[in-house]
């Protein structure tokens, strides 16, 4: 006997791959905007910079959630806004290449995308709707939106170009290469190693030690970029950070983004050794038996 209209039992939509509602590009701009103001702020101070009235409004958690898929906050206390080394530099100087390549590796589910993906051929728009949503699990109603952030992260990541119907990416080494011979140009402003202007001091310098991070850079451009970051990640402890860096010119295989969740365990396990010993109290003086 078959069952009457509407009385099958259903299933409960299943949710759809989570990705950047924001783009690269959207997102930087909005890392910087926080940024000139400090590196660690309120959830209200945040929203008042990036123009919201609330920091409860779901427009500034869906801006909050693209950056932290971007790896512009820093994971850790979920009731700060605070940047990441990544998004420190991002702020620091003019988005760079390498920054760029960073930002965008650190989003796993766009990084697999890429990493799958043919290069130097045409990618028409609904061939990849259908394997972003048949192979990467992106819910039918949000592919459109996935593909549109896709693209435009890819292009101002330098991973490709579009010319307005189909998009083209291009190989990691290959946007590499053409990083390396932008920032053998001379340039007059915005040079990642020159030291920040003394008359124009920036609120950064005041908030966390800018000087150091310029050292960091200008020792990085020394060494020179022969081999780039391909995946930085850094988890913060009692007075410093562990850091976990991968330095290759070649594509990451979408493997080491689905172990980066067993080297967060790993760094919250030496967080825990890490942590300051307990103070002993003082062994009592011994009595003068004179």
């Amino acid at each position: 006997m078959s069952e009457p209209a509407g009385s099958s039992n259903a299933q409960p939509k299943k949710r759809g791959t989570g990705f950047p509602q924001l783009s690269l590009r959207e997102s930087v701009e909005a890392i910087v905007a926080i940024g000139q103001h400090g590196a660690d702020h309120s959830h209200d101070a945040a929203a008042a910079y990036l123009g919201h009235q609330t920091a409860n409004s779901g427009a500034f958690r869906t801006k909050l959630a693209a950056l932290r898929d971007w790896g512009l906050i820093a994971r850790g206390d979920s009731s700060r806004v605070t940047l990441s080394e990544l998004a420190q530099q991002l702020v620091l100087e003019s988005p760079s290449s390498q920054l760029l390549l960073a930002a965008f590796e650190s989003c796993r589910v766009f990084g697999m995308l890429y990493a799958d993906s043919a290069k130097e051929t045409p990618l028409e728009e609904q061939r990849l709707r259908n394997v972003v949503v048949m192979r990467h699990g992106v819910s039918t109603d949000q592919a459109d939106k996935f593909i549109e952030s896709f693209t435009d992260s890819v292009v101002y990541a330098g991973l490709g170009r579009y010319d307005g119907t189909r998009l083209v990416l291009s190989p990691r080494d290959k946007a590499f290469k053409g990083a390396e011979q932008s920032e053998d140009e001379p340039v007059t402003t915005g040079s990642p190693s020159a030291p920040m202007s003394s008359e124009s001091p920036s609120a950064l310098e005041q908030v966390w030690e800018g000087q150091q991070i310029q050292r960091r850079l200008m020792a990085e451009a020394e060494r020179g970029p022969e081999i780039p970051v391909a995946l930085r990640q850094t988890w913060p402890i009692d007075g410093g950070e562990i850091e976990f860096v991968i330095r290759t010119p070649k594509a990451m295989p979408p493997a080491i983004y689905a172990l980066m969740a067993d080297m967060a365990e790993v760094a919250a396990k030496m967080e825990q050794l890490l942590k300051p010993a307990a103070k002993e109290a003082p062994a009592p003086l011994p009595v003068d038996g004179d």
